[in-house]
């Protein structure tokens, strides 16, 4: 999935380096060869142009097109041998793009302003680490048929939990803001479980999804740091 473009203000929001395979250059160097139309990985504090991530995980790519209106977004699964096209109306200069990986494999992403071509960007997703189930004996004692998740984290505090997209529960639900939450499952089948942490303003500073098959009558630890 390919969130639509949002116009993103480049000032204060420099990238600290943007890096070009092993090279790395400043942003203050790179925009004196700016080409008609950019397209970059938001990885932290900085720009690229290659980025391995897990199934299900969300990239962040900065597009640049020096005028208003529709360009186009190809992404090129490598794997399957196939091709998504995508129309999306740029505002002029820089935007925010938010993609959702959802199968693994390598990804070529390009953009196209006004028939121009832009670098390509190269995203390997990988298949997402399974979480080991512990021993289902409690959870068919506690709650049959059902399937329980802890959350157990020695630094992250403070989070809300989301399953499929849908607020569950968060870390003080259970009246102490000590890290850890747990939530229960009703039915087999693959969930994504998204923990996600936000500042005093309401913005949103960390976020991690994990999706996995869950089995009835099963509990499961995920640790996150």
């Amino acid at each position: 999935m390919l969130s639509p473009p949002v116009a993103f203000n480049i000032t204060g929001n420099e990238p600290s380096t943007i890096r070009l395979g092993d090279a790395e250059m400043n942003y203050s160097d790179h925009i004196a060869y700016q080409s008609a139309c950019e397209l970059w990985i938001l990885d932290g504090a900085a720009w690229c142009q290659y980025k391995q991530v897990a199934t299900g995980d969300v990239v962040d790519l900065i597009a640049y097109t020096p005028y208003s209106g529709y360009s186009d977004i190809y992404l090129i699964s490598y794997f399957k041998s196939s091709i998504n096209h995508f129309s999306l109306k740029f505002p002029k200069g820089y935007n925010l793009l938010k993609l959702t990986v959802a199968e693994s494999g390598r990804m070529f992403v390009v953009l196209a302003a006004n028939n121009q071509p832009s670098n390509a960007l190269i995203i390997d997703v990988l298949p997402r680490p399974q979480l080991p189930p512990s021993s289902p004996v409690d959870v068919r004692a506690a709650a049959p048929g059902k399937a329980k998740v802890s959350i157990l984290s020695e630094s992250s505090k403070g989070y809300d939990v989301y399953v499929d997209g849908v607020f569950y529960s968060s870390d003080a639900a259970d009246g102490a803001l000590d890290g850890n939450a747990a939530l229960l499952l009703s039915a087999d089948g693959t969930h994504t479980i998204t923990i996600s942490q936000r500042d005093w303003q309401g913005n949103i500073v960390n976020k991690k999804e994990h999706t996995r098959d869950f089995k009835k009558n099963t509990a499961y630890t995920l640790r996150i740091s």
